[in-house]
């Protein structure tokens, strides 16, 4: 059984859901009322809502949320057993988009952790962008204006923390390659999380007219010869990190290109366009990012 559930960001008086079971085909509407912040929970009622899939106690359900009239999916991920609300961690997806199976495992992993974990669409797509001519346009439009990244990355905050198996106070961000750099600009944004990573991301500040204090904790972690962040970059996102008074850290790993936590990224033709999956990055970046996200969840 397979299934929809739809939130809504747009409504300033209220949200609604709408789910619906292609087995039962039945629909159903729940209304956010005022003084109500936390639509039904996830594992409620699957025969009437939507399908998750499960292996032991994991579960993973498709959501469609809204960044103004732009319809986006997330992928999620958590623990149904799991007891009280979970911490909850969004996950970026590279420039080809967030429906491949990379996204899909890492998101998993993380859940497994004891996470909520959701994949966040910053593209609406639904489906990975392949041709370079529209991935090209649909990056040139965050490049562009940054304030699209803070806009879409922050409908995903506020959609993961409308689920009530989530603690909305103790949110963080993992990002991978484009993903990246939306974590780092969703700590950029000032809004209340308690961290973010950003792997083989690029670093690079947004030029925008406002600058938030940053309160989230801050893990890069680069791959030294990653030939889309130069050292003259890494350097100034360091100064940054300094300048304005961030807890941070940056994990910089010689020898490694873009895109070491890819383990599809083997070939020469990748190796040549700046890509190379890197075994002992990808488990020291793993290592790095599970103690990060205990850490920051602990305070």
């Amino acid at each position: 059984m397979w299934g929809e559930l739809t939130i809504s960001t747009r409504c300033s008086s209220s949200e609604y859901i709408r789910g619906r079971s292609r087995a039962a085909r039945e629909t159903w509407t729940w209304i956010n009322r005022p003084g109500q912040k936390k639509i039904p929970p996830l594992h409620a009622n699957s025969k009437t809502t939507f399908c998750m899939s499960s292996s032991n106690s994991l579960k993973t359900v498709n959501i469609t949320y809204q960044d103004g009239d732009v319809e986006l999916q997330a992928y999620v991920a958590f623990d149904s057993q799991a007891e009280g609300p979970l911490p909850g961690v969004l996950v970026g997806h590279t420039a080809i988009g967030m429906q491949e199976e990379f996204i899909y495992e890492q998101t998993r992993k993380i859940a497994s952790l004891g996470y909520c974990a959701f994949a966040l669409d910053m593209f609406g797509t639904g489906e990975v962008v392949l041709d370079p001519e529209k991935r090209g346009a649909l990056l040139d439009y965050f490049k562009q204006d940054r304030s699209n990244v803070r806009r879409r990355v922050a409908a995903a905050f506020h959609a993961l923390c409308a689920l009530p198996e989530v603690d909305e106070q103790r949110i963080a961000g993992v990002g991978y390659c484009f993903g990246g750099r939306v974590m780092l600009d969703l700590a950029r944004s000032g809004l209340p999380v308690r961290g973010v990573v950003s792997l083989h991301g690029v670093l690079d500040a947004p030029e925008l007219p406002d600058h938030p204090a940053i309160s989230a904790k801050v893990l890069a972690i680069h791959g030294h010869i990653d030939p889309f962040t130069t050292p003259e970059k890494v350097l100034e996102f360091e100064e940054e990190m300094e300048r304005k008074n961030v807890d941070w850290q940056l994990h910089n790993y010689g020898g490694t290109m873009h895109a070491f936590t890819r383990p599809d990224k083997t070939l020469d033709e990748h190796r040549k366009a700046g890509f190379q999956y890197d075994r002992k990055a990808d488990l020291r970046s793993w290592r790095a990012t599970t103690q990060f996200l205990e850490e920051v969840f602990e305070c």
